[in-house]
């Protein structure tokens, strides 16, 4: 068995938890290797095991990957996750399909490839002040936008947010405390972590001064990672859910089944559990 960690070109090494899993693969007999999605050539990847980890690159060229994605399946490579479901997750309006089964978010409003939102007729019909402008397809997020009340973006913002859709939502000011992301694998819960803003910075990504700790998962916050996961077109292998703890419940900022970093350096352990889930996955193809 062969599987591939898959990267992207900016990184030139596999990342400390993915070398974990690495690691752990080989452990187990599986002969594990890092490389970036664009420098594999798709027809070479019959029979492999592709898990993505790392292509952060993906949402700047959604369409070359989405083709890479095809090709590669239609090769015969068994893509972790699936690509029904990383196409799927791509976009941000795969939000929507979960607020529609009772899935908690952010208040939120969705608008299409082209369209640009009047963010004034948006504040006065929904009573927000302060909001977040997020292109529809995006990571780390690129292109989103904190805006307080009679702030607009520029010419060359709008044109990223107008090219793949947007995605509006009322600020949430428990940010300031921090996301909890919650790790599944293989189904099940594993571990989490808090990933806390720096001071003034309402984005927790570590590109923006983001820290991250381990941390316990409440119960609650346990039942809308499920519901959110149960809502998905079909079963990840691996998830992460990203989610703000508010006075009103948990609400989910994002569903993460793409390259999400799983803080395995946190738990060790859950390089096992990663490992043994991506060769039952394999082998249940």
């Amino acid at each position: 068995m062969e599987c591939v960690l898959v990267s992207c070109a900016k990184l030139s090494a596999p990342t400390a938890s993915d070398a974990l899993l690495a690691d752990a693969l080989r452990a187990r007999g599986v002969h594990a290797c890092h490389q970036a999605w664009d420098a594999m050539e798709p027809e070479r990847t019959a029979g492999q095991l592709l898990c993505l980890r790392s292509t952060w690159d993906y949402h700047l060229r959604g369409a070359e990957f989405g083709a890479w994605l095809d090709a590669c399946t239609t090769a015969g490579a068994h893509i972790v996750n699936p690509a029904p479901l990383v196409r799927w997750n791509m976009d941000k309006g795969y939000l929507r399909d979960l607020e529609a089964v009772g899935v908690p978010l952010p208040p939120s409003q969705w608008f299409d490839v082209g369209e640009q939102p009047d963010l004034d007729a948006v504040r006065a019909e929904r009573g927000w002040s302060d909001l977040v402008v997020k292109p529809r397809i995006s990571a780390t997020a690129h292109g989103t936008h904190l805006l307080a009340t009679g702030q607009s973006l520029d010419q060359a913002q709008w044109a990223t947010v107008v090219t793949s859709g947007a995605i509006v939502q009322q600020f949430v000011p428990e940010v300031a405390n921090g996301e909890l992301s919650l790790v599944y694998i293989g189904g099940q819960y594993s571990h989490a972590a808090r990933k806390t803003p720096r001071a003034g910075e309402y984005r927790v990504q570590s590109e923006f001064g983001g820290t991250y700790v381990p941390a316990e998962a409440s119960l609650q916050a346990r039942a809308l990672g499920e519901a959110a996961i149960a809502a998905a077109p079909m079963a990840p292998v691996y998830a992460r859910v990203d989610l703000l703890e508010t006075a009103q419940g948990p609400l989910l900022m994002e569903l993460e089944l793409i390259e999400p970093e799983l803080f395995v350096t946190l738990h060790p352990a859950a390089a096992a559990r990663f490992a043994d889930a991506l060769m039952a996955a394999f082998h249940t193809r």
